[in-house]
């Protein structure tokens, strides 16, 4: 019996769950963000190693983010955050450790919501290698903001 990695399981999952939800899901679909982002440089999400250029987002499914790019799409399970006014604009963040960026959050303008991606295993080591070479209790990441293009057609 082979065992799977906990990314593979997430994605499984997700894709999963789209499809068992049915018409829900085409509904729901229609109510959701679209959004176009160009990202200039390479950056991971999960286990994901993707490459600079222009991507498409979506929340197809409450706590599902859908990355789609050049190279093909990615689901990623999300964990919804609440904040305390709505977002003034819509964007990704990244979380930067020496050359790498983490997609950490997604916000939608309006929405006192977003999504937090969750810290992956590639992250904590960059995070632990910046606290190491910081010499520092905390290592604290840069944190980059991208705006999006809504409703791309």
């Amino acid at each position: 019996m082979t065992t799977l990695s906990m990314s593979k399981i997430r994605v499984a999952l997700a894709v999963a769950l789209a499809v068992a939800s049915g018409s829900t899901a085409l509904h729901a679909q229609d109510q959701t963000m679209r959004s176009k982002v160009n990202i200039p440089f390479a950056f991971e999400l999960g286990s994901a190693h993707l490459a600079p250029g222009t991507y498409f987002l979506s929340v197809p499914r409450e706590h599902v983010l859908s990355v789609r790019g050049a190279s093909g799409a990615l689901l990623e399970m999300e964990q919804p955050e609440a904040g305390l006014s709505p977002a003034t604009q819509s964007k990704v963040v990244f979380y930067r450790y020496g050359d790498q960026y983490f997609l950490r959050e997604v916000w939608v303008k309006g929405s006192t919501n977003h999504l937090r991606c969750a810290e992956s295993k590639a992250e904590q080591r960059a995070r632990k290698m910046q606290q190491a070479a910081d010499r520092a209790s905390i290592a604290t990441p840069t944190s980059v903001e991208i705006a999006l293009l809504e409703n791309p057609r």
